[in-house]
């Protein structure tokens, strides 16, 4: 179960960055490519993964390579600016509750749309900008400023609070679990486009 919960939050922060992956049981596009594990071994231009059946997966790194790592943190951590990838589920009142809060680095402001669309599962993303966007924390409420309008959103306890942040290729280490995406080579090799690390 726990297992299942890091990849499904790891996999919501791919697609709050715009990364839509492929859905269960379909091929990815061609030339794309991605794998999550832990890291067995880090050397110069490569990380070897062991996948989640056992697998050894050696995937290509370059100065190119993104890596993101995220750490868990509280709603109250939330301020005023931040910029923040929230994953909602729409109630039949039509108000949102929260699944996932994903707060970005500023780096990323540029790089996420500014949006608020439906997911393949039928959840709510919504991107909200970075400037006066995260108007005010209350409680277990979120209020965002999207637009000309505003977001409100109730954040549940259980919920997890993510804050992402750049690292670099240089800070992987062995038995850290990451999600790799990435092109794939005409030999079959990945090389990563992204790293997603966990931190705990």
């Amino acid at each position: 179960m726990r297992t299942l919960r890091y990849r499904m939050v790891l996999l919501l922060v791919v697609l709050s960055l715009g990364l839509v992956l492929p859905r269960a049981g379909t091929a990815a596009p061609a030339g794309q490519g991605q794998t999550d594990g832990t890291i067995a071994s880090v050397e110069a231009g490569a990380v070897t993964i062991t996948s989640r059946t056992g697998v050894p997966v050696r995937v290509l790194v370059s100065a190119d390579t993104t890596v993101i790592q995220r750490r868990p943190v509280t709603l109250e951590n939330i301020k005023p600016n931040d910029f923040v990838g929230v994953t909602a589920r729409r109630e039949a009142d039509g108000s949102l509750t929260a699944l996932s809060i994903n707060i970005f680095p500023p780096e990323f402001k540029d790089r996420v749309r500014q949006a608020q669309f439906v997911m393949e599962t039928g959840n709510i993303m919504t991107n909200a900008r970075v400037f006066q966007n995260v108007r005010r924390v209350e409680g277990r409420t979120l209020y965002l400023k999207l637009g000309d309008g505003s977001v409100i959103i109730t954040v549940p306890r259980d919920v997890a609070v993510l804050r992402l942040t750049l690292a670099k290729v240089g800070d992987l280490r062995p038995g850290m679990m990451v999600l790799v995406r990435g092109t794939a080579g005409p030999d079959g090799r990945l090389t990563a486009t992204t790293i997603t690390v966990d931190v705990r």
